[in-house]
C-alpha cells in the first residue's frame, strides 16, 4: 500500500508528519507541501466531515480507516469548527497526479477494462473494485503542477484529457461522465485493489498528444461539407480555410511554402477572426499532429505567438492561393477559395449507402465479433470458414486479406478434413490473460493456449511467468 500511495501522490506531500512522527530522523527537516483529504465512509463524505493529511506517513499509517480520498493534491486544507473540511475545490489544486474513471457496471469483467487499455495504448495503472463497479486509475509519471502565472491552463487541458478518456471508455462501459474530474474517489485498500502495475504511468505530454488524436477520431471524418460563410469578413468562414485545415497534405520542402507557412496562415485567420489564442492553439495542435512529419510542439507555439503578437493583421491572399494550389489542388482558382460558392469536392458515402465495405471496416467487424464471442479464459473461437464468412457477410477472398492485415492481432489455425475447423485466437485476450492471471495459475494458462499460438517456448524464455515488472516489459514489446 505504501508503494501505491507513494506512486500516486508523488512529491505532493511531506515524507513525515510535522508532529508526532515515528519515522522522521532526528534533526531532519523538510518544506511544507500540499494536502489531501480522507473520508471514513460515504455518510461522512456527504456531510463533508473528513481528515486533512499533509504527509505520506500520515496516509500510510491510517490507510485502512478511509473509504474515499482525493488522489490529486491541493495547496491546503482547512478544518471548520463543526468538523467539516474545506479546500478540495478545483481552484485550490496544487498538482494533478492521476485521471480516474468511475465505471458503474458490476456485470463487466475487470479484464475487459485492461483490454480497452491495450487497444488505446494506455494501460491503467490500477483498477479498484467498488460496490457498483470499478474505478480505474491512470497515474502520471510526473505530476502536472498548477500555477497562477499560466492562468491555471494545466487544469483546463487536464479536464479535456479526462473528458476524452471517459468518453472513450463510455463507448463500452457504463461510465459516470458527470463526476468531478479531480475530486473524491475510492481509496486503494488491500481488499479492493484488483490490479496494479507501477510501470503503466505516462507523461502529461503523452496524454495531451493522445487527446488531440482522440478529438480528431471523435469527429466525423466522412462527408466533409463546406459550410457557407455567415460573415465573409471572417477569414475562418471562407472556403479556403476549411480546405487547408482539413484537406492539406502538407510537408516541409525546400523552395516551397510548407508546414510553417500553413500554420502561420491558419493562425492569422484565427487571430483576424477574433478567436482566442487558446482556441487557435487547440485546433492547430491537432492540425500539426495530422501532418505526416509534424513540427515540434515548441515550434508550433512560437508561430502562434507570432501570429497573435499584433505585428500582422490577417493572412495574405497570395500566400493562401499558393498554399492551396500547392497542397490541396493545383486547379483551384481564387473564385473557389474566396467566394460564397459551395465546395467542389466529393462527399464520402455512409456505409449503409455503399455496396462494398472498406477493409478497415471489415477488420473492425471481425475484431468486434471475436470480442463478443471470446473471453480471457477462452481467447479463441472455433468455427468453419463458411460459418464465419456467413456471419460477417464477407467473401473468401476478403477473409484471406483480413488474415494478412490482422497478422499481429489474430492467430488462425485450420484443421483440414471432414471434421475440420478453424480456430481464431484474439492475441490481445491472451496478453490480458497473462497480465491478469495470478502466478499460481499462470503456468496452467500458458499450457492451455500454447498450442493455439505456438509460443510456449517464447513465453517461458521471455519471462512471462516471472514477476510482473519483467512480464510487462515482454508484453509491451510483443503486443505492439
Amino acid at each position: 500500500m505504501e508503494k501505491i500511495y507513494s506512486l500516486i501522490v508523488g512529491s505532493g506531500l511531506r515524507d513525515f508528519k510535522y508532529f508526532n512522527s515515528h519515522l522522521k530522523p532526528v534533526g531532519y527537516s523538510e518544506e511544507n507541501k500540499g494536502a489531501i483529504f480522507g473520508f471514513r465512509d460515504k455518510e461522512t463524505l456527504k456531510l463533508g466531515r473528513g481528515v486533512i493529511m499533509t504527509s505520506l506517513e500520515a496516509l500510510t499509517d491510517s490507510w485502512g480507516e478511509y473509504s474515499h480520498w482525493t488522489p490529486n493534491v491541493y495547496c491546503y486544507g482547512k478544518k471548520q469548527a463543526d468538523g467539516t473540511v474545506t479546500g478540495y475545490s478545483e481552484n485550490n489544486l496544487r498538482q494533478i497526479n492521476a485521471f480516474v474513471i468511475d465505471i458503474d457496471d458490476k456485470e463487466t469483467e475487470w479484464t475487459e477494462i485492461l483490454l480497452q487499455g491495450l487497444d488505446s495504448g494506455f494501460m491503467p495503472t490500477m483498477i479498484l473494485e467498488t460496490v457498483k463497479g470499478y474505478q480505474v486509475y491512470f497515474v502520471l509519471d510526473n505530476p502536472a503542477f498548477v500555477t497562477k502565472h499560466t492562468n491555471f491552463k494545466v487544469v483546463k487541458v487536464a479536464k479535456r484529457i479526462s473528458a476524452n478518456l471517459r468518453r472513450l471508455y463510455a463507448n463500452q462501459f457504463n461510465v459516470d461522465t458527470g463526476c468531478n474530474d479531480f475530486g473524491i474517489f475510492r481509496i486503494p485498500r488491500k481488499d479492493n485493489v484488483l490490479y496494479f502495475d507501477e510501470n503503466n504511468c505516462y507523461s502529461f505530454d503523452e496524454w495531451l498528444q493522445w487527446s488531440y488524436k482522440q478529438e480528431d477520431s471523435f469527429s466525423d471524418k466522412g462527408a466533409m461539407k463546406l459550410i457557407r460563410p455567415k460573415n465573409i469578413n471572417r477569414q475562418i468562414d471562407e472556403p479556403w480555410f476549411d480546405l487547408l485545415l482539413h484537406k492539406g497534405n502538407i510537408r516541409g520542402q525546400k523552395g516551397m511554402l510548407g508546414r510553417n507557412n500553413a500554420i502561420l496562415t491558419l493562425a492569422l485567420a484565427y487571430f483576424s477572426s477574433g478567436k482566442t489564442k487558446e482556441n487557435c492553439e487547440y485546433n492547430l495542435y491537432q492540425f500539426n499532429d495530422r501532418l505526416a512529419v509534424p513540427l515540434k510542439f515548441s515550434e508550433v507555439q512560437r508561430i502562434i505567438n507570432s501570429a497573435y503578437s499584433g505585428k500582422y493583421k490577417a493572412a495574405q491572399r497570395e500566400y493562401i492561393v499558393e498554399l492551396l494550389q500547392t497542397w490541396v489542388d493545383d486547379s483551384l482558382k481564387e473564385n473557389d477559395l474566396f467566394s460564397r460558392r459551395s465546395g467542389w469536392y466529393k462527399f464520402a458515402k455512409n456505409r449503409s449507402e455503399r455496396k462494398y465495405n472498406h477493409y478497415a471496416e471489415s477488420e473492425n467487424d471481425l475484431l468486434a465479433y471475436l470480442r463478443k464471442n471470446c473471453s480471457v479464459d477462452k481467447p479463441y473461437l472455433s468455427c468453419t470458414n463458411k460459418e464465419l464468412m456467413s456471419e460477417l457477410g464477407i467473401s473468401k477472398t476478403t477473409f484471406r486479406v483480413l488474415r494478412q492485415r490482422l497478422v499481429n492481432k489474430i492467430s488462425v489455425k485450420t484443421t483440414r478434413g471432414r471434421f475440420g475447423s478453424t480456430k481464431i485466437t484474439l492475441i490481445a485476450l491472451v496478453v490480458i490473460g497473462l497480465i491478469s492471471k495470478k502466478r499460481e495459475v499462470k503456468d496452467d494458462y500458458i499450457s492451455r493456449i500454447s498450442d493455439l499460438l505456438d509460443i510456449d517456448s517464447t513465453l517461458k524464455d521471455s519471462g512471462a511467468v516471472q514477476p510482473r515488472a519483467k512480464q510487462t516489459e515482454f508484453l509491451n514489446v510483443n503486443s505492439s
